[in-house]
């Protein structure tokens, strides 16, 4: 495999995250949307209870693989902003690290092992307590894969890792992942997270058609 595919492959990460999370997401849907952060323990069993094992396992399945899809993607993201940043490449750096921060932290949740012990009479507040770490940890994620926008923001501005354009776009996103953490149990909290879903396919379609370029060339393009 060339150097040229294996860039595109790496880079196509960001999308196959998007579908892989959406479809896995989708799956763990099945049997109703899930409650409010409000909503009673008892409304909370009965959640869990409506979904289906085999359904929610294999949504939660595809979750992991996303994973794996974006962690395929930093490795494309940091390459890019390295390139043009040069040594010591500290925004490269922060952005993988932050991106890999940021997974860890959303892997964390515990829906799978309410799922997992629910039939064998799972506490109810103990299957709210797990309902809110999972969610809790989904929203702390936004705090660190902000800082991955942050990251990659300058380096588009500054140095061309990226258009210019999204530098900025990059940069707005951030904060309002960032303000999201604040307001975690809103609605609202969730349109950067989306936000943030449509960058990754936007980037990982510039970094596709930028393979195998020269990195001075594309940085005065942008």
């Amino acid at each position: 495999m060339s150097r040229k595919r294996i860039e595109q492959v790496t880079a196509a990460g960001g999308i196959a995250f998007v579908v892989l999370e959406g479809v896995g997401q989708g799956l763990i849907q099945v049997g109703g949307a899930e409650p409010t952060f409000e909503a009673p323990a008892e409304e909370i069993m009965a959640f869990f209870l409506a979904r289906d094992n085999t359904v929610f396992n294999w949504g939660g399945y595809l979750s992991l693989l996303s994973v794996i899809a974006l962690i395929w993607f930093l490795a494309a993201l940091w390459a890019a902003i390295r390139r043009t940043e040069g040594d010591p490449a500290l925004l490269a750096m922060v952005a993988f690290g932050s991106g890999l921060v940021g997974i860890a932290s959303v892997t964390g949740g515990g829906w799978a092992m309410a799922i997992f012990r629910i039939r064998e009479g799972l506490d109810p507040q103990l299957g709210r307590m797990l309902f809110d770490l999972g969610n809790f940890a989904f929203a702390t994620s936004w705090i660190f894969f902000a800082s991955l926008l942050l990251a990659a923001g300058l380096g588009a501005i500054l140095n061309g890792a990226l258009p210019r354009w999204l530098g900025w776009a990059s940069i707005i996103v951030a904060v309002g992942l960032l303000a999201g953490r604040i307001i975690w149990t809103s609605p609202a909290a969730f349109i950067p997270w989306v936000l943030f879903w449509l960058w990754l396919i936007i980037v990982s379609v510039i970094l596709i058609r930028r393979a195998g370029k020269d990195p001075i060339e594309t940085a005065a393009a942008g």
